[in-house]
């Protein structure tokens, strides 16, 4: 009887064990043995899974499972998951610089749209990290910007529109990642900054996040000593069971970042950090898409269940998770009204900084860069300056031009009246050929116009001053199409400055 109970025992807790994960996969096939052998509370998509039959997936796994939580980053900008056949929106920066939290809102609710016509449940958004630090590496235009008072109504605004849909919003990364110089994906970031100051700017959104009783929240792997002075805000009970849950009186789901990230798997690995999360406080951990990674953790959560973590925290978790799956909601955005809203949301989110605008299109060329994008490049400046500035001419480069195409780019030039020239930084250095390119077209003397289009602090970087500087928060196709509008004098760029320092 002894062995039969414990027997029973250790199969219960191989059951529970699931209802602490979100797995993930590689392609676009359903890998149902591992789901059937793990059973995890949810999964995530990623571009790489969205590409030919997206919905068609989403069927496929809530067959195997109804109750299996779908989550995906739809974002807008550069985190956008589901991006085939859909609109994609600017950035959360971008919609920041409008200064319109209805705007932010109704943006908000058609991307929860965009989530629950996949099929799916979560959208992995708001950012509510606020990005005072200008060198930050992975966040920067994701945020709604570097004033924490308006990263909350901002976010929240966002977050209402998500709630719209019936889709359920995650806000994140908690307690805040925007004052780290080093990416998480890469090392483990430290913010030695006293309680006092986090509570004033990063954790401020994330409380009135918690206030408004949103759903869920999702953890920074970051190390703050002021909070804990040995543990990540992922692994850490200080933070996410004292802190959020004991203070805050936070109610919802906690999901980890990835945990494949390295300031996780390097330094404490999958299976400790998986089990330190969840005796941490974390409910649902973001595995990577590697099913002996899965197995690993769901062996080891199972044995410590009914030991080191009480097994009521399963089923807590799983009730948490539970409260994810969409319900309700209204869609009511027709693919064109979706679009529209796009632009506007994209020519509200343009600021111009200096520069006599509209510019003529016949003598101009425009210089484009093709920016790297694994899923799929947006077009160029270049591309749709014949469109939107009529008369201009285009010419494209490489994100970092080499020596030839920026001999190229001013053998056109001279040709030419005035020169537009786009620019693009948002992870990593400012590219060295983007500075060459800048320093010989300005040494023509011809009016030179810049528009950025990744973070907009782009000035700081260039070895000069152009004669005018747009910037966009993102390069999206639709962002492209409103800076050239806004250089044809088709509307008049009314968006604010939202990263902080001097502009």
């Amino acid at each position: 009887m002894r062995l039969l109970a414990l027997t029973l025992g250790l199969g219960l807790a191989v059951a529970q064990a699931g209802s602490f994960l979100v797995v993930s996969f590689k392609g676009e096939e359903v890998p149902s043995e591992l789901l059937k052998r793990v059973r995890p509370a949810g999964v995530i998509l990623y571009p790489g899974n969205l590409r030919k039959d997206p919905q068609g997936l989403v069927r496929r796994l809530k067959a195997l499972d109804p109750n299996l939580v779908v989550m995906v980053d739809q974002e807008g900008g550069p985190f956008t998951s589901y991006r085939e056949g859909v609109v994609r929106f600017p950035s959360a920066m971008a919609l920041s610089a409008s200064g319109d939290e209805g705007l932010v809102e109704r943006v908000g609710w058609a991307l929860g749209c965009q989530v629950r016509r996949l099929g799916a449940d979560v959208n992995l958004a708001p950012v509510l990290d606020v990005n005072v630090n200008p060198e930050n590496p992975i966040i920067g235009l994701r945020s709604f910007g570097a004033d924490p008072e308006r990263v909350a109504r901002m976010g929240l605004a966002f977050a209402r529109g998500v709630l719209r849909s019936g889709a359920k919003p995650v806000g994140k990364h908690f307690p805040g990642h925007g004052d780290t110089a080093t990416d998480s994906h890469l090392d483990l970031p430290v913010v030695a900054k006293p309680r006092e100051a986090l509570e004033k700017v990063e954790l401020l959104p994330f409380r009135r996040y918690v206030e408004a009783g949103m759903p869920a929240l999702m953890t920074a792997h970051i190390l703050f000593p002021a909070l804990d002075p040995k543990l990540p805000a992922t692994l850490s009970q200080r933070i996410l069971t004292g802190l959020l849950r004991g203070e805050m009186g936070f109610r919802g789901a906690v999901l980890t970042d990835d945990m494949a990230m390295a300031a996780i798997k390097r330094n404490f690995g999958a299976k400790e950090a998986a089990l330190l999360a969840v005796k941490a406080g974390a409910d649902l951990l973001l595995l990577e898409p590697n099913p002996e990674t899965a197995l690993e953790v769901h062996a080891h959560l199972a044995q410590a269940l009914g030991k080191e973590v009480p097994k009521a925290r399963a089923e807590e978790a799983r009730r948490r998770a539970l409260a994810l799956l969409a319900q309700g909601g209204a869609c009511p955005f027709t693919p064109k009204e979706e679009e529209a809203l796009a632009l506007e949301a994209a020519r509200r989110g343009v600021v111009r900084l200096f520069g006599e605008l509209p510019l003529p299109g016949p003598g101009t060329l425009v210089v484009g860069l093709r920016v790297t994008d694994r899923y799929g490049a947006e077009p160029t400046l270049a591309d749709l300056a014949p469109t939107y500035l009529p008369g201009s001419q285009g010419l494209n480069l490489s994100e970092d031009p080499s020596p030839e195409e920026v001999a190229r780019a001013v053998e056109r030039a001279r040709a030419a009246e005035r020169v537009v020239l786009s620019t693009y930084h948002w992870l990593g250095a400012f590219k060295a050929g983007q500075k060459a390119l800048f320093r010989e077209l300005r040494a023509l003397g011809k009016p030179l116009y810049v528009v950025a289009l990744g973070n907009p602090d782009d000035l700081r970087f260039l070895p000069g001053r152009p004669q005018g500087y747009l910037a966009t928060h993102g390069y999206r196709a639709v962002q492209v199409r409103a800076a050239l509008e806004a250089l044809a004098g088709v509307y008049t760029p009314t968006g604010q400055w939202v990263f902080g320092g001097e502009p």
